[in-house]
């Protein structure tokens, strides 16, 4: 099975920037799962903002080993045994037979109504056809899609296109997808420096509809995509420093930063 790399992003709560923070990095040997947890350089920045370091994972420079998935994010998957559970499965395009919980966790974001954190699956590169490919849901869609009927024309396997929007007053870098002349919604941020970079190395990207998950789903569940494209000689997704793992010594925290987040233990 392939190595999965699940980022944790934190948004922080003066600016709503979404920062990466830590990694979740799984590999397999002889059949069996190892977990390994530690933090990015992008704590570095969040800790300017109001991040500490989570209290289940409390040493900024250690990487922590586990055969079996961290409670910080088993508690942040449906467990199987809820009803609805198939039903949450499919909405994200899995089978629920062989889905595990890293990859929920990767197009679920794994979002809890007590902190600020979200989880994203790391891009991947198929090593024999040499292809970057990623799933997420389209971000920002109650901000340009308007009424429900906009959705229902969509279905898996169409083409979007994709425009940049300069003119955004978030993000200048912004990305956002039509179908046809009608805007659904946006690139997530941190796919962006990944789309610039293969598009200046000549890449063709393909952004494809896998599954469309009507009302009364949340806005945030409407529309998941599949993005892919080739992988060139030398290319490195998510090359931003801040996603680099954590090296430098630990800053000192102040009394006046903000409350540690919820570990997910409890």
């Amino acid at each position: 099975m392939t190595d999965q790399r699940l980022i944790v992003n934190w948004r922080a709560h003066r600016t709503n920037e979404i920062v990466p923070v830590a990694e979740l990095v799984v590999t397999h040997e002889q059949g069996a799962p190892r977990f390994e947890f530690g933090y990015l350089e992008g704590a570095r920045r969040a800790i300017n903002l109001g991040f500490q370091p989570f209290l289940a994972f409390a040493q900024l420079e250690k990487r922590y080993d586990s055969a079996s998935l961290f409670p910080f994010f088993q508690n942040r998957v449906l467990p199987s045994t809820r009803t609805d559970y198939h039903e949450y499965v499919a909405e994200l395009g899995f089978d629920a037979r062989t889905a595990d919980a890293v990859e929920l966790l990767g197009r679920s974001g794994g979002v809890r109504q007590t902190d600020r954190i979200e989880t994203v699956l790391a891009p991947t590169n198929d090593l024999e056809t040499k292809e970057y490919a990623t799933h997420f849901l389209v971000r920002g869609v109650r901000h340009v899609a308007g009424e429900d009927r906009r959705f229902e024309e969509l279905v898996a396997g169409q083409r979007l296109d994709v425009q940049i929007e300069p003119d955004n007053q978030v993000n200048q870098r912004a990305r956002k997808l039509f179908y046809g002349p009608q805007p659904i919604g946006y690139v997530p941020n941190y796919l962006l420096r990944d789309v610039d970079l293969l598009e200046e190395l000549g890449e063709s990207l393909r952004f494809e509809i896998e599954r469309v998950n009507p009302p009364p789903k949340p806005v945030h569940y409407r529309v998941l995509v599949k993005l892919t494209a080739g992988w060139p000689e030398g290319f490195r997704s998510l090359a931003d420093r801040d996603f680099d793992r954590y090296k430098s010594p630990p800053p000192s925290f102040g009394s006046d930063t903000a409350l540690n987040e919820a570990s997910g233990d409890h």
